[in-house]
């Protein structure tokens, strides 16, 4: 487990870097914002301590406000996913088809609960960061979760393809 710890934050620096230089300062249709760096914390392995995992997730969330001028809205939601991503990896992967430190991904769980797995991560991650940041509820807002939220899946299965090919 201690080279899972190491791989991913040998990886956060290079996330954090793509989604507050390049991420955060296109915005796709003036309020489509994609959070690439939620591949980070969806794939890591189920078994993961909870120190770490729940750690490693107000690193993210704080960098990214940190460098992107908010004001703890990633940390909040970053921390949350983490804080449920076990009760979601119930729902939605099968059971005992993951060992204790194998990566969650889209060959090892099969495609179709990678996608509920990680759409259900990234639409509770956009759900708290846009409220938070609008303190309000209506239409407009709910146009911005549902497309950042669908446009971020895109972009993570993407991810993962290219990591499929790659190994």
């Amino acid at each position: 487990m201690n080279s899972h710890y190491i791989k991913y934050l040998g990886l956060l620096p290079i996330f954090v870097l793509i989604q507050v230089l390049i991420l955060n300062e296109i915005l796709f249709f003036t309020y489509i914002n994609p959070y690439v760096y939620l591949a980070l914390i969806i794939s890591l392995p189920l078994k993961t301590s909870n120190w770490f995992l729940l750690s490693y997730a107000f690193l993210i969330g704080f960098l990214i406000d940190l460098f992107g001028g908010s004001l703890g809205f990633h940390s909040t939601a970053t921390v949350f996913i983490a804080f449920i991503k076990f009760a979601i990896s119930k729902i939605t992967i099968p059971y005992s088809i993951l060992e204790d430190s194998d990566e969650i991904t889209l060959n090892k769980i099969g495609s179709k609960s990678y996608i509920m797995f990680a759409f259900i991560i990234v639409a509770t991650h956009s759900t708290i960061i846009f409220i938070l940041e609008h303190l309000q509820f209506n239409v407009y807002i709910l146009a911005k979760i549902i497309a950042s939220t669908l446009v971020t899946l895109i972009l993570l299965l993407i991810l993962e393809i290219f990591n499929r090919d790659k190994k």
